[in-house]
């Protein structure tokens, strides 16, 4: 953490470089992106990871995706598709009333400590950008005071968090009766499906509620407004919403990212509203959604009472398997449904699942694995890449 926390310090979060991203980055990054798409075919996740990935560039960064689908895939971003992406998310903050270098706590699913850790401290702060960063895998309604208590010390402008994560906080310092005492500018969320209820309760607690759309291939960014809608940023990238069987999913093309260009690459993200001649009441005259339908992961709840959301990322990384899914059938029971690549190296897949699997929800879950040629879907044809049985409910 420590390498990648000054690598954040000289590329993203010293005050030369977000004068940067305030001031001269709109003169690089303006205007509408436009791609002729017109003659050129749709591709998806599915077609790339048959072909195999390489960067188009000698110098990329890599990184790793999981999606919707629990579908492992490295993806490559240039340095102008990382400068890009620090912009589109500064400048929608600066937008809505975040000073320049603002302090901030990261609620983002990090993994901090061993999932047997008691405390009393839940956080870890970064020696470089002075970031507050507080684990996703320990959060209970017992420590929930511990995790606000730090908040309150560490005073954040900012507080950038998986919705799962601060919905589940919101909701128990409503318990609490607590609200923050100090300036707080926003919470800024990202990565998952944020229900309009759950944006409520944090806003209730938190005050002004920001949410980013994007994804690790980086061909789409739509970002909510006042008015609860989400704007398609024009200078991100060439997005088209389009319609099949199971209703309007987002396409996009992007063109700042030399090391993996994506042509009309089907995000099979699905979403609610958008009418390309709607105009929204709070003055952003881009095209806008209604709603984002993709990416509703569900809860895992431990034996002791701790909540888990956003277990996808204990799949990022791992190669040796097409998706995936977690169901919890019972408390201390989850059962893992995966396709392998190769069907000779099962024994050692689910080793490195379980592996994976206990760094976060620790060795008070039995693990149960079914191999198969491809895990189920919903009836409308939509994948569930964390289930919970009915009767293992959530209490707050």
């Amino acid at each position: 953490m420590m390498f990648k926390d000054f690598l954040w310090l000289i590329l993203k979060e010293n005050v030369v470089i977000n004068l940067i991203y305030k001031y001269l980055a709109p003169r690089f990054f303006c205007g509408n992106v436009f791609f002729d798409v017109r003659n050129l075919p749709i591709i998806n996740k599915d077609q790339i990871l048959k072909i195999g990935n390489k960067p188009n560039t000698k110098f990329s960064v890599k990184g790793y995706t999981s999606g919707t689908t629990n579908k492992p895939m490295t993806v490559y971003r240039s340095l102008q598709s990382i400068f890009l992406e620090e912009y589109i998310i500064k400048s929608y903050m600066y937008e809505n009333g975040v000073g320049i270098s603002p302090r901030i706590a990261v609620l983002r699913g990090e993994h901090l400590f061993p999932a047997n850790h008691t405390g009393p401290t839940f956080w870890v702060k970064t020696l470089f950008t002075r970031r507050l960063f507080l684990s996703s895998y320990h959060i209970s309604q017992a420590n929930a005071h511990l995790y606000l208590e730090a908040l309150e010390n560490f005073k954040p402008e900012v507080i950038m968090a998986y919705p799962s994560s601060i919905s589940l906080l919101a909701k128990f310092a409503q318990k609490l009766d607590w609200k923050p005492n100090w300036d707080l500018a926003c919470v800024l969320t990202s990565s998952e499906l944020f229900s309009k209820e759950n944006q409520q309760t944090v806003a209730g607690v938190f005050g002004k509620v920001l949410d980013h759309y994007g994804q690790a291939e980086r061909v789409a960014a739509l970002q909510l407004c006042e008015q609860g809608n989400y704007h398609i940023r024009p200078d991100y990238s060439h997005v088209e919403v389009l319609h099949n069987e199971h209703g309007q999913h987002i396409v996009g093309t992007n063109i700042y990212n030399s090391a993996m260009p994506l042509r009309r690459y089907d995000t099979n993200d699905y979403v609610e509203g958008f009418d390309s001649h709607s105009k929204c009441s709070c003055g952003n005259h881009s095209p806008f959604v209604e709603k984002i339908l993709g990416r509703d992961d569900d809860y895992l709840i431990l034996p002791n009472g701790t909540y888990v959301g956003r277990m996808d990322v204990a799949f990022k990384g791992v190669t040796t398997i097409v998706e995936s899914q977690i169901e919890q059938v019972e408390r201390d029971r989850i059962i893992i449904r995966f396709v392998p690549k190769e069907l000779d190296n099962i024994k050692a897949i689910e080793h490195e699942l379980s592996n994976k699997i206990q760094e976060r929800l620790g060795d008070s879950i039995r693990i149960e694995f079914i191999a198969m040629e491809k895990v189920p879907r919903t009836r409308s044809g939509k994948f569930r890449s964390v289930l919970r049985s009915a009767d293992i409910s959530i209490n707050i």
